[in-house]
């Protein structure tokens, strides 16, 4: 942890405070992106996913145009590595890129990152789906040639602003707000347990107590407003729940984990992201699980697991590994996936004993349970 002089020449342990600069949400604000942009940079860079382009390429285009007029579009798509973030630096043109701009789901954004990153310039996120909190985060993930995490790259600051189109948020397919729900749930959990024991945030400093109220708040509101966003926005419906769960997903949770901390949750993704049938699922469904499995190893008694089952259960994500497609699992497998999380790096943020055999317990427990409400 490191550690800064006060007033009086006193060593203490620093703690640092992480958000975007400016946050901007609401139906239709994707067309406001070109004169929220402009007071960054004259020659943005926009990296924009190559699925996206082609829905969203003529409101982009005017947007951008109309602020930016030396712009350059750079469509994407493809593995979130260091040599493709080269190749996209590469197709830069002479004097562009001032300003980098992400638009499209998580790996446009950690591409946009990853450009902005090489160049030292700011970046500025538009996500089109809400799966996650990535884009208000500094951090962005990296991955090797056969798609397993390899290293998480870091920003200087986090983005310069993040602009979330509520309509376009809920005119995508209904699993990704589903995803965001799951890891948005998670950090209200984590950041109490990392509080709770000695853990560190992911900017290696101790959590500040904001990191703890607002993942808390951003819990209450996804337990008040999930279910109905869910059906509301799997109707293509802008209303107060999808508005307020939008928020809860991409600003509250981003707030939550980067000041609060994350925990066995998202160790769970290490094996996950590469386990039988689980590797094709989500992130934030991976993150739901191990919620389970963290709840399950804590084993605290002030806090409901049966209740967290039921809202995961209402909206679609797992309580199970076969709901994960792992259908009975073997204990090979298990132990696969304890041994990953017991090695990820946020293992020891918790106050209870994380080792691979108290993990193990911890997912045999979760099974028994879901297997008890499903029967």
């Amino acid at each position: 942890m490191n550690a800064v002089l006060d007033g009086v020449g006193v060593a203490r342990a620093a703690r640092r405070f992480a958000a975007p600069q400016q946050y901007v949400q609401g139906p239709g604000v994707f067309d406001d992106l070109g004169t929220i942009v402009s007071p960054h940079g004259t020659r943005p860079v926009v990296v924009v996913d190559a699925d996206v382009a082609e829905l969203l390429g003529d409101r982009l285009a005017a947007t951008m145009t109309a602020a930016s007029p030396a712009h350059q579009v750079l469509a994407v798509r493809g593995p979130v590595t260091r040599e493709h973030i080269a190749t996209v630096v590469a197709r830069i043109s002479g004097g562009s890129g001032d300003v980098i701009v992400g638009v499209g789901g998580g790996k446009a954004l950690d591409i946009a990152k990853g450009v902005a990153e090489l160049l030292g310039r700011p970046m500025i996120s538009v996500p089109t789906v809400a799966s996650n909190d990535g884009p208000t985060a500094a951090v962005f993930a990296l991955y090797d040639d056969a798609g397993r995490l390899s290293e998480l790259g870091r920003l200087p600051t986090n983005p310069a602003a993040v602009v979330v189109d509520t309509e376009i948020i809920a005119g995508a397919p209904i699993r990704f707000l589903t995803s965001g729900i799951g890891d948005a749930l998670a950090k209200k959990y984590e950041a109490r347990s990392c509080a709770r024991g000695s853990g560190v945030t992911t900017q290696g400093t101790r959590p500040l107590n904001i990191g703890s109220v607002v993942a808390d708040g951003c819990s209450r509101i996804l337990l008040r407003d999930g279910e109905q966003a869910v059906r509301d926005a799997a109707d293509g419906q802008v209303t107060p729940a999808v508005e307020a769960v939008v928020e809860a997903v991409i600003l509250l949770s981003g707030i939550g984990y980067e000041n609060g901390g994350l925990s066995i949750a998202h160790c769970m993704t290490r094996g996950l992201q590469i386990g039988r049938g689980t590797s094709a699922h989500l992130h934030g469904f991976h993150v739901a699980y191990g919620l389970l499995v963290q709840l399950a190893l804590e084993d605290d008694p002030d806090v409901d697991a049966g209740e967290i089952r039921r809202f995961l259960t209402a909206i679609g994500l797992p309580t199970r590994l076969a709901d994960l497609d792992m259908s009975d699992p073997t204990a090979e497998e298990i132990e696969e996936l304890a041994v990953a999380a017991a090695a990820a790096p946020h293992a020891s943020n918790t106050w209870v004993d994380a080792s691979t055999p108290r993990i193990i317990a911890a997912i045999e427990r979760v099974e028994k349970e879901a297997g008890s409400d499903v029967g």
